[in-house]
């Protein structure tokens, strides 16, 4: 049985829970992916997806100039926003029963061993898993 260890391959975009609005979108942009996840002192304290920031930038319609909503999002800190009910799972959870959390929960999944972040796992990770099973069938 595949544990999500074996989806785990890449540095976490992570910013310390001191970060602006801003830090997270630069992050997210720099790494791609759709959640950047939130750390203080090494341990995991939340996530921020990037439909959450998102949300959070003012409509189109606003009379506030770019230079005017970039100075609001770097006074906004990341906590501000960050989901704190995140579902977490360890390094030895069957794939299926983190494909079925994040099918539950319509987030990605925190992977942490004791309190530190080890990764996340969402669709694509689990997509990818998918892909390498049907590209590379056990024998029958």
């Amino acid at each position: 049985m595949e544990t999500v260890s074996t989806l785990l391959g890449y540095d976490t975009p992570a910013v310390d829970a001191d970060a602006t609005l801003v830090d997270a979108e630069t992050v997210l942009r720099a790494r791609g992916g759709d959640a950047v996840a939130v750390e203080r002192g090494g341990r995991f304290r939340g996530l921020v997806l990037a439909d959450d920031l998102a949300a959070a930038r003012p409509s189109m319609a606003t009379t506030l100039t770019f230079g005017e909503v970039n100075g609001a999002l770097m006074r906004i800190p990341v906590t501000a926003i960050m989901r704190r009910d995140v579902a977490t799972i360890a390094l030895e959870t069957p794939i299926a029963e983190a494909a079925r959390l994040v099918r539950d929960t319509g987030t990605p999944v925190a992977v942490l061993a004791g309190d530190s972040l080890v990764g996340l796992v969402g669709p694509h990770d689990l997509l990818a898993a998918l892909e390498r099973v049907e590209e590379d069938p056990r024998p029958e």
